[in-house]
């Protein structure tokens, strides 16, 4: 906690509210930010609605921050339908740590964004970092099925399960089942506990298995792009002797059951990707997927404009484009090549210097 500085919380929020918000001076505390190089460890948190991943959040913040460490909290919670904000319910279940002075609270908007976060996150995570937070705690709407954008935000990726909610496994599946590194069935004092850890360690048996399949000597090895994905993040099981296979810990959030040895599993996954080199792998690909959102943004804001008092942003060449291909003059494809080579994406770019 040397590097931290919380003599004046009101700034750090003030530069969040700016950074999230593109108003005043955020570029300049965004490249200040990113110029002191501090990167914090980003843990993230996603599950399905009702797994109780604000409970484990503030579990986790109090057992890291009683140790000493700087820990801020990110709470992406969905928009507001009045002012567009954070609806701010998780705040209510942050009591075991609100009250150590280096745990910081933060709930973000969603603002409509599809993923499970909020657009400027991986700014506000540089910001954090340069005001000399250690840890940060990554929440994610709990979105389900599409809250999978967090994997390429933090280091550690935890996904929540938790008995009762029906098939609880049935909707992580087709999505974030995919994503995790260590995987947390909550509430396990609750009867089904077992069964939901069951059918957990059955799906990654099955994901992980082929990893060690072999293939007749001198023929090359057949996997799907799923198993592949699996191998870049962690590891081969079949080639490397230390690769990581995803732990499922059974824990109770609520009474405190599990949280100290969950935290030390997260910890140990970090190094982990310290010692493998995937560390720095995670950090660039969460910058790397930050220019693509920013240049993606920029783009688009050159033709769009709003529209008055009805709030939309109507795309006044986007449209043109829209009813050249509905009318059979055009096609999806020869408009983007005609749109990049306007704005001159076509040419060759600059690198930095």
């Amino acid at each position: 906690m040397d590097g931290l500085d919380l003599t004046n919380l009101r700034t750090l929020s003030r530069a969040i509210s700016q950074v999230e918000n593109r108003t005043g001076d955020y570029q300049e505390l965004v490249q200040n930010a990113y110029a002191k190089g501090n990167w914090a460890t980003v843990v993230g948190i996603t599950g399905p609605p009702g797994a109780g991943k604000s409970t484990l959040v503030d579990a986790l913040a109090a057992l890291w921050g009683n140790e000493g460490s700087g820990i801020a909290v990110l709470a992406i919670d969905p928009s507001s339908p009045f002012s567009g904000g954070a609806v701010l319910g998780d705040r209510i279940r942050m009591d075991r740590s609100e009250h150590l002075p280096n745990v910081y609270f933060r709930s973000l908007s969603a603002r409509g964004h599809i993923g499970g976060l909020n657009e400027a996150t991986c700014d506000i995570i540089a910001l954090l970092g340069g005001f000399g937070f250690e840890r940060i705690l990554l929440e994610t709407v709990g979105a389900g099925q599409s809250d999978i954008e967090v994997a390429g935000m933090a280091d550690c990726t935890v996904v929540v399960a938790v008995p009762g909610l029906g098939d609880s496994v049935q909707a992580l599946k087709a999505g974030i089942m995919e994503i995790g590194d260590v995987y947390a069935v909550n509430k396990s004092d609750l009867a089904g506990a077992d069964t939901t850890r069951q059918q957990l360690e059955g799906m990654i048996g099955v994901a992980y298995a082929s990893q060690g399949d072999s293939s007749p000597q001198g023929s090359p090895r057949s996997l799907t792009p799923g198993v592949e994905a699996l191998i870049r993040r962690h590891g081969d099981a079949g080639v490397e002797p230390l690769a990581w296979r995803p732990p499922i810990l059974a824990v109770s959030a609520d009474k405190d059951q599990g949280t100290t040895e969950l935290g030390a599993v997260i910890d140990d996954f970090i190094d982990w990707c310290r010692q493998s080199g995937r560390l720095r792998r995670k950090q660039t690909l969460r910058v790397r997927d930050q220019l693509q959102r920013l240049i993606t943004q920029r783009v688009l804001q050159l033709y769009c404009h709003d529209d008055g008092d009805s709030g939309d942003a109507v795309p006044t060449v986007l449209a043109s484009w829209v009813e050249a291909i509905i009318s059979g003059n055009a096609n999806p494809g020869e408009a983007v090549e005609a749109i990049l080579a306007e704005v001159g994406t076509t040419q060759p770019l600059r690198s930095p210097r």
